[in-house]
């Protein structure tokens, strides 16, 4: 389609490299002012600023210019001269670092050995660019030239931007809808001219999803490109037209057809397993011989899962695919479930979208209910999803219709955690700690374990911040078991948990499991919080008083709710014969609270902090 379609373009009219007369920036020309400087005023916390970021495409000629000038203010700007973008063509790239040498302006170019080109499918590409010689006080300037419009367009960035206008000249050829996302209007937007100027950098706020849902940008999506003899009908109409398209792929559609390798195993499976979970298990289990190669896709590499399922790793989409060929051989009704990932933004439940795919899992559909699966995750049980997938709604497609399916956790993050402790002499803390761990929990323990080269360096890191601790022994239980819990023990003494104040004993119950700082800090929120999924915590601390003590103050009783029983909180203290045992239980009973509920989800997380930090006092008899 590239081809034909690049053909007919340059017979239409000469493909002219130079942007409209009005630009507001040129390539390789730059202030020299803007090189000196070396704060950006508005916002001196800025790590670099775009200073200017002008796109403009030729209705005629069917090319889209695009220039990007950065200014990097800081080391932690440095990211900012490593650019990747899509694009649905392949792309001609310059680009020029600008320094100060005394008076001087020196200039180092881009070279080819820095770009990098990666096609999705056949129709997107995705590009990665690393600009030379980048130093603090560097200009960057980047010219991108390709084919027709880009995908997106970012008005506002997680740095500020001072001028962002695009420009889309009519064309006969061409038709597209386009979906607006953000809370800050526009300066300009008349016809096919888009304009903001001075835009503040987008502040990430605890718990949210991308920031492409929130940032002021355009997606775009091409409903068709016509010309005399040539006609491409895009995949914007409706989620049933991208389902056509996709099939009709090779790296898709011919991909889940073709499943002669699994073959022998499924029939191993079959005469092994005698229900359907195990079926379920057994399939989930063999299919995690391909390792997940961080890469997510919703297209495979080649037209056959075979090579790369010997090779023992594959995208996201492979692996995926893979689950849905074997369960279809397990006589299951198998699918694959598109999706955006929360790092991409959600999808748009008005206007179809092809390019914001990004991500596939399989789904098995019973006269009850749907299960989904996702086996890129080598440390999951096969009925929890991963995060990233938890991203609202996906598109469930088969080979003769599609539909949304929600996208949300079925399972918690379940915690308890047990503290048996003794007040010595010595004023130190002496006894166990246990930890049980299930569900998302114990995924994420799990995860982060094998990220460690020892269990004397997972030990070091768990101390990091805990002052006056010592653990004596430590055992990990359940940690290949993925269907059950995680049973974590440590003997320990701390030695700073107890403060004597004019022979009084303070100790704080909950010692380094206390909430100290409450992560909604604003007071308005414009975003919903997105914990991802539900969480249950529950904390029992029994202390062994020391003889000749008694006790004269304790965290009081008490219980909270927040309305509809969306998040609520217990603490319960109990003595008996010279032992003091207190329970905390946290509950936040949904995954997301929408921004009408911050202000008591706020003040909720500051009664808990206060009732956390309630101390218990013994007094010497």
């Amino acid at each position: 389609m590239k081809i034909i379609l690049i053909t007919l373009l340059l017979a239409i009219g000469f493909i002219s490299s130079a942007f409209a007369d009005n630009a507001p920036v040129k390539y390789g020309k730059i202030d020299k002012a803007d090189l000196i400087n070396s704060v950006y005023t508005p916002d001196t916390s800025a790590p670099a600023v775009i200073l200017c970021d002008y796109g403009y495409f030729y209705g005629n000629t069917f090319q889209f210019v695009r220039i990007l000038r950065i200014k990097i203010l800081k080391k932690e700007g440095y990211g900012w001269a490593n650019q990747t973008f899509s694009t649905n063509s392949k792309t001609n790239i310059r680009g020029i670092t600008y320094n100060m040498d005394g008076n001087n302006i020196v200039e180092t170019k881009l070279k080819n050995e820095s770009i990098f080109e990666t096609r999705i499918t056949e129709d997107h590409y995705e590009m990665r660019i690393a600009m030379p010689n980048v130093k603090v006080g560097s200009i960057i300037d980047i010219e991108f030239e390709f084919y027709g419009i880009p995908n997106a367009w970012d008005f506002q960035q997680e740095i500020p931007v001072v001028h962002s206008e695009l420009i889309i000249e009519y064309s006969n050829y061409l038709g597209y809808h386009k979906n607006y996302f953000g809370f800050i209007p526009l300066d300009i937007s008349t016809g096919g001219r888009w304009v903001s100027q001075n835009t503040p950098a987008f502040k990430p706020e605890p718990f949210i999803t991308s920031s492409k849902n929130y940032r002021t940008r355009f997606e775009f999506d091409i409903e068709y490109i016509a010309f005399p003899g040539y006609h491409y009908r895009g995949g914007a109409k409706s989620w049933d037209v991208v389902r056509e398209m996709l099939y009709g792929y090779t790296y898709f559609g011919a991909v889940l057809n073709t499943d002669g390798y699994l073959k022998s195993a499924a029939q191993s499976i079959k005469a092994t397993c005698t229900n359907q979970d195990e079926l379920i298990k057994a399939a989930y289990t063999y299919t995690k011989q391909m390792k997940w190669n961080e890469i997510e896709r919703v297209f495979a590499e080649e037209t056959s899962l075979n090579s790369a399922f010997k090779e023992g790793k594959g995208n996201s989409a492979e692996v995926n695919m893979a689950l849905i060929q074997l369960l279809r051989l397990l006589d299951f009704n198998a699918a694959p479930v598109l999706l955006s990932t929360r790092s991409n933004g959600r999808l748009s439940e008005n206007k179809p979208s092809i390019n914001k795919l990004n991500y596939l899992i399989a789904a098995i559909i019973t006269d009850k209910d749907t299960l989904l699966l996702d086996a890129t995750e080598a440390n999951s049980p096969y009925y929890l999803l991963p995060l990233r997938a938890l991203n609202g709604q996906g598109q469930l497609m088969d080979k003769k219709s599609t539909g949304w399916i929600q996208l949300v956790a079925t399972k918690k993050d379940k915690q308890m955690v047990v503290f048996d402790l003794s007040i010595s002499e010595d004023m130190s803390l002496k006894g166990k700690i246990s930890y049980l761990k299930g569900d998302y929990a114990a995924l994420e323990f799990r995860n982060s374990y094998q990220d460690v080269n020892s269990d004397e360096e997972y030990l070091t890191k768990f101390k990091e911040g805990k002052m006056g601790l010592k653990i004596l022994s430590h055992k990990i239980e359940n940690l290949d078991s993925l269907y059950k819990s995680i049973n974590e023990e440590f003997e320990i003494v701390s030695n700073n948990s107890v403060n004597d104040i004019n022979g009084d004993l303070y100790i704080v119950p909950l010692l380094f499991e206390q909430i100290k700082e409450n992560p909604f800090k604003i007071e308005d929120r414009k975003y919903p919080i997105d914990f991802g999924y539900a969480r249950d915590k529950s904390i029992v601390v029994n202390y062994t008083i020391p003889e000749g003590y008694s006790i004269i103050s304790l965290p009081v009783s008490t219980s909270m709710k927040l309305p509809g029983n969306s998040a609520s909180y217990i603490c319960k203290s109990t003595v008996t014969e010279g032992k003091l045992s207190i329970l905390f239980k946290l509950n936040f009973n949904k995954s997301i609270y929408m921004q009408s509920e911050y202000a008591d989800l706020r003040e909720f997380y500051n009664q808990v902090i206060a009732k956390q930090a309630e101390p218990i006092v013994l007094k010497k008899n």
